[in-house]
């Protein structure tokens, strides 16, 4: 669960109305999102695994959200049909993340809101470190295997592809840390998940050294916990 407050206090004023949330996932931001606004209209979830759609599906539960599977580079509403669009940590899985962000523009209304929040990669403690080796060592398997994941970007990168798609932030906010996870029951959970993972990667030609790499991360883990690196919030409005 999204643990973002600083975020929430500018979310808690605004009035979504017709919401769409990108790249969804397994509907965490989307849930959060929905705890946070002031009011929406209407709330659309996109994603391009069906998967994430029926898991989404059970956590927002009885509300009143349309889940749809579909592609940020397609998708599939007619231009300026948003009012805001949102999409949470899933730039580093865009191949190309300029023409992702203009998509999404393309069905935002004049006007209209785009918030991104995406982890950064900048003044890590050590705990936050391991789990930096442990995202950057899972998105080479994924890409190994055929998908596109890449290191998650620093704060100036995101600003970049901000401007670059004409768009000047209005609100700028880092998160405040999460708990370092130091339970064994929690990192136990964790290792199980990640030995499950590296297992299905060891007929890779890079099998061994993911196999000596993921071991290394897990004495780093079991040495300073884990904690998910800071995460930055971009609000910025379409002209």
């Amino acid at each position: 669960m999204y643990q973002l407050s600083e975020l929430q206090k500018y979310l808690k004023r605004i009035n979504a109305g017709h919401l769409l949330d990108v790249a969804t996932g397994e509907g965490d931001f989307l849930l959060f999102l929905l705890e946070s606004f002031s009011s929406f209209d209407s709330a659309t979830g996109l994603d391009i695994n069906p998967g994430n759609i029926k898991t989404a599906r059970e956590k927002v539960g009885r509300q009143k959200v349309d889940l749809i599977q579909g592609n940020v580079r397609k998708l599939p509403f007619e231009d300026n049909y948003f009012d805001t669009i949102t999409v949470s940590n899933s730039l580093h899985h865009f191949e190309n993340p300029l023409k992702s962000i203009q998509s999404m523009l393309r069905v935002l209304v004049p006007g209209g809101l785009l918030i991104i929040n995406e982890m950064i990669n900048e003044h890590l403690n050590a705990a936050q470190q391991a789990h930096f080796e442990y995202h950057s060592l899972k998105a080479e398997i994924d890409t190994a295997t055929g998908g596109y994941h890449r290191r998650i970007y620093n704060k100036d990168e995101i600003m970049e592809l901000v401007r670059e798609c004409s768009l000047e932030p209005a609100v700028l906010v880092v998160s405040e840390d999460p708990p370092i996870i130091y339970s064994r029951e929690k990192l136990w959970q964790f290792f199980h998940k990640f030995d499950d993972f590296i297992s299905n990667a060891t007929h890779l030609p890079n099998g061994l050294e993911f196999e000596q790499r993921a071991q290394t991360i897990k004495e780093m883990i079991e040495t300073n916990g884990l904690q998910k690196p800071p995460q930055i919030g971009i609000l910025a409005y379409k002209d």
